[in-house]
């Protein structure tokens, strides 16, 4: 089976064997709906899809990959080991430079464009993930949700309280920030903007976090706008709103429009935080 590449922590790793894939859904470090590719793919799938679930008698489903048939004899009778191993290198050597390029441009756009849309969809999971665990955070706190003066204040609060775990789940890949390496965290670990103000009774229609670089400003039927002072690690938004919907909105000149036109404050007021 080709060389398998995995879209894991906002990154592509690989090449991986298929029992390295499987090693890596054991240790739980993958999963099934994780990203995958190899070659003759089109575009990027996962990893339930790359390797198909085969029925075992008397036991759960395995993952195998399929037996590539056996390469050709190479060997013509009459001709010593060396001359053929010498021929064979230089055709071989000949007709690389032309199918280099040619693997290239066909491999390069796929992947391209599979990486960009993996991110997408992972940036977009983790908004809903850090929306569901502000909704749990409300649920055992009378309604309230996680307040602070920052995005950064709220996300510790999550971590403290043990309704998230993994704190590189506030990160994304882009100018300016590193993934947390314990517990605490700064503002160079936060990628995500939150909505202070929401309690449980809050519109669901209220994006509750956000990936940053946009400004909100929570009027009904407006357009979120670029954020001069901000970085975006890819053009769009992804976001979470108050009922655990998530969406991406691609990027557009005058940004995606994020507050429906159905949204009613109320006599609340909502604030953007940043990081």
């Amino acid at each position: 089976m080709p060389d398998i590449y995995l879209h894991l922590d906002g990154q592509q790793k690989g090449p991986y064997q298929p029992d390295q894939v499987r090693q890596l859904m054991t240790e739980g470090k993958a999963s099934a709906d994780t990203p995958a590719w190899h070659e003759g793919l089109s575009d990027w799938s996962t990893v339930a899809a790359v390797l198909p679930a085969i029925p075992t008698p008397g036991g759960p489903p395995v993952f195998r990959a399929p037996v590539p048939p056996p390469a050709p004899a190479l060997v013509k009778q009459g001709m010593s080991g060396w001359v053929i191993a010498a021929i064979v290198t230089a055709v071989l050597f000949v007709l690389a430079i032309p199918c280099i390029a040619i693997l290239a441009g066909i491999a390069l756009g796929p992947i391209t464009n599979g990486i960009k849309k993996a991110k997408e969809n992972m940036s977009m999971q983790q908004a809903r993930q850090i929306d569901i665990a502000m909704f749990a955070y409300a649920q055992d706190h009378n309604g309230a949700y996680p307040t602070g003066a920052t995005s950064t204040e709220v996300f510790q609060k999550l971590i403290d309280e043990k309704y998230i775990t993994n704190p590189a789940i506030f990160y994304l890949a882009m100018p300016g920030k590193t993934k947390a390496t314990s517990n605490h965290l700064t503002a160079e670990n936060v990628c995500y903007d939150v909505t202070a103000g929401v309690t449980s009774d809050s519109p669901d229609g209220l994006p509750v976090v956000f990936s940053t670089g946009y400004i909100v400003t929570y009027i009904p039927g407006t357009d979120a706008t670029r954020d001069p002072d901000g970085k975006i690690p890819f053009p769009g938004m992804a976001l979470a709103y108050k009922d655990s919907r998530a969406l991406f909105w691609k990027g557009i000149p005058e940004g995606p429009r994020v507050v429906p036109s159905t949204f009613n404050p109320g006599s609340k007021t909502y604030q953007q935080l940043k990081p």
